[in-house]
């Protein structure tokens, strides 16, 4: 069981090593499905700023709009962001919401935590966590994302295992947001003919439908 998270204070005392932190490189791109219609629309380049809701929102509690606090998910892969996105009902729905397969590459290097042991940092058990960060309920990981957020200003987000595909995926804070590209690398609808055999490919490597 994960544990609720040391004190802002306690953090900033266990500072983050250099092995600790990823350097996401600009050679480096970033997938992203998002919805271009229907109720919850953001641009592909945007924070979401309304939260907490998924695993590593750092918005306060209550629930609601926050514009000093901002998210964005992404994966190092387009089957990683498929399957985070289609996570619950386990289909790849190419047509409703009208979704986009999004990639782009960020203008500087970023610097990320690494709370999933991706490379060979321990960092999240040094701090008195564990590696069920991945897992644990939205409410506990939220809690460390706020504190994480608090605690270190030089962090630009935090670096992660998707439950589902096990690849990298990226929580970004706000502090990101000056540094999207003018234009994505690509973007196009789910239901674009070109995109078809990938999305088939990566629905049958996660067991997924699609449709």
């Amino acid at each position: 069981m994960l544990p609720p998270p040391p004190s802002v204070a306690d953090l900033k005392s266990t500072g983050i090593r250099s092995k600790e932190a990823l350097t996401w490189k600009t050679s480096m791109p970033v997938w992203r499905v998002h919805a271009t219609v229907g109720s919850h629309v953001l641009p592909w380049d945007a924070h979401r700023t309304w939260g907490p809701v998924l695993r590593f929102d750092q918005h306060p509690l209550p629930v609601g709009e926050h514009p000093r606090y901002g998210i964005w998910y992404g994966a190092a892969d387009p089957r990683g962001a498929l399957a985070e996105v289609f996570q619950e009902t386990r289909v790849i729905d190419r047509h409703t919401d009208a979704k986009y397969l999004t990639g782009l590459r960020f203008t500087r290097p970023l610097r990320l935590l690494d709370v999933g042991g991706i490379g060979v940092a321990t960092w999240i058990t040094r701090a008195g966590g564990n590696h069920g960060l991945d897992s644990a309920p939205h409410r506990r990981s939220q809690q460390w994302a706020r504190a994480i957020h608090s605690a270190f200003d030089e962090i630009d987000g935090i670096a992660y295992r998707g439950r589902f595909a096990g690849g990298t995926c990226v929580a970004l804070f706000e502090r990101t947001a000056g540094d999207f590209p003018a234009n994505p690398l690509i973007s196009l609808p789910l239901s674009h003919p070109g995109l078809e055999g990938r999305i088939a490919t990566a629905a049958m490597d996660l067991g997924y439908k699609f449709l």
